[in-house]
């Protein structure tokens, strides 16, 4: 084995090592730059924020759906959400296709993995 081929080994092994083993603190990181990376174009997390394409998601878990004053929801999300409140297991269902939850909704977005869906939802627990 040459030793450039060797060092790009020893290189790569550390590399997933540190990524198998990340502290609790890098994990919520990760929702949080999955946030700014997918979420952020259309949703603020500033308290007070006005809405911007999507509603303000600060303190999103636990609050009623279709809330935020100075947001227009589509008449099939507050229908199908009318009464709810976001839970994490109903916010993962909404990450993962909004229209299986509110069919004409107006959010496009759609996060198939669950392991994606679950740190930008840690994040927005964060998020009070």
């Amino acid at each position: 084995m040459s030793k450039p081929h060797s060092l790009r080994l020893s290189v790569s092994v550390a590399l997933l090592l540190g990524a198998i083993a990340l502290p609790a603190q890098s994990q919520q990181a990760d929702g949080a730059k999955l946030f700014s990376q997918q979420c952020a174009a259309c949703h603020s997390i500033v308290a007070g924020a006005p809405p911007g394409l999507g509603p303000n998601l600060h303190g999103v878990l636990g609050r009623p759906a279709g809330q935020i004053k100075g947001f227009a929801y589509s008449a099939e999300f507050k229908k199908a959400l009318a009464k709810k409140n976001w839970t994490p297991e109903l916010l993962d269902k909404w990450l993962e296709d909004p229209q299986n939850v509110a069919a004409g909704t107006y959010m496009m977005y759609q996060q198939p993995d669950a392991t994606v869906r679950a740190a930008i939802i840690d994040y927005l627990k964060t998020v009070k």
